[in-house]
C-alpha cells in the first residue's frame, strides 16, 4: 500500500502528563485501521491532531513523500483529512442546506453543489429526509447525514471517532454499510472504538492506545485470529 501520511515522534502533553508518545504512525491509501483503547487514552486527541485540529508538543509530519512543516502540513491535512466525532455537529437547517454547507464555503457553482448534494443524499439513503431539520434526527440518521456531508467533500482520509455508539443493530449495519462503501470509493479510514468486537469485520490492522504509545494487535473476527496486514 501506499501511504498517504505518515507521523513521526509526535508528543503531546496535558496538565503537565505526557498523554501521547507515538513513535510512528502511518496512513496508506484504501486502508481501514481500528485504532482501540479506554475511554481516555487519548484517541480522541490523537485523530484531533491527525487532522490538524489540534497543536501537538511535536511531530514531523510527512504526506505523499514530502516532509512538511507544522503549519503547511495542517494545510493539507484539512485538505485531505476529515474528521467525524461521535456526536457530529448539525446545523439547525435542513439536511440539504447541511450537506451542501462545506460546498458552498468552497463557493461551488449552485448547479454542481445540488448535482452532488442529491448523489450524496442517494449514496446514504436519506433522500425521504432531505426537507428534514438535521437536529431533529435520530442518533443513526445523524450519522448518515454526517457520513454524506463528508463524502461529498471526496476526502482521502475520514477519521471515525467512535461511530456506532448508542447505535441499535440497524442504524449498526447501515453505518458499516457506508463505511464498506467509502473505502470502495478509495477512501482511507481510521476509526476510534473502545469497542472493537463490533468493528473487526472492516477493518484489515488493529492499533492499541495504551499508556500514550501504539502497539499492532491480531485481528480477530468470531472468536478467530486474523491474519495482520502491516499498517506501516
Amino acid at each position: 500500500m501506499n501511504e498517504i501520511i505518515r507521523y513521526s515522534k509526535l508528543r503531546k502533553t496535558v496538565h503537565g502528563e505526557l498523554l501521547l508518545n507515538i513513535d510512528s504512525l502511518v496512513i496508506n491509501e484504501q486502508a481501514c485501521v481500528a485504532l482501540s483503547g479506554r475511554n481516555g487514552a487519548g484517541k480522541s486527541t490523537l485523530m484531533r491532531i491527525i487532522a490538524g485540529l489540534e497543536t501537538p508538543d511535536s511531530v514531523t509530519v510527512t504526506i505523499d513523500g514530502k516532509t512538511l512543516s507544522w503549519r503547511r502540513a495542517c494545510q493539507k491535512m484539512r485538505t485531505h483529512v476529515i474528521y467525524l466525532h461521535q456526536n457530529p455537529y448539525l446545523f439547525d437547517c435542513s439536511v440539504t442546506d447541511t450537506i451542501a454547507y462545506g460546498m458552498r464555503c468552497k463557493k461551488l457553482p449552485l448547479k454542481d453543489i445540488s448535482s452532488k448534494v442529491s448523489e450524496a443524499l442517494d449514496w446514504a439513503g436519506i433522500g425521504h429526509l432531505q426537507l428534514r431539520n438535521a437536529r431533529e434526527l435520530s442518533g443513526g440518521e445523524r450519522q448518515r447525514v454526517a457520513f454524506a456531508r463528508a463524502r461529498i467533500l471526496s476526502p482521502r482520509v475520514l477519521l471515525l471517532d467512535e461511530p456506532m455508539t448508542n447505535m441499535d443493530s440497524e442504524a449498526r449495519e447501515q453505518t458499516c454499510r457506508m463505511i464498506r462503501r467509502l473505502r470502495e470509493d478509495g477512501v482511507s479510514i481510521l476509526l476510534a472504538t473502545h469497542e472493537y468486537h463490533t468493528v473487526a469485520h472492516l477493518c484489515d490492522a488493529h492499533l492499541s492506545l495504551e499508556a500514550g504509545c501504539l502497539h499492532s494487535q491480531p485481528l480477530e473476527q468470531d472468536g478467530e485470529e486474523r491474519k495482520i496486514i502491516p499498517y506501516r
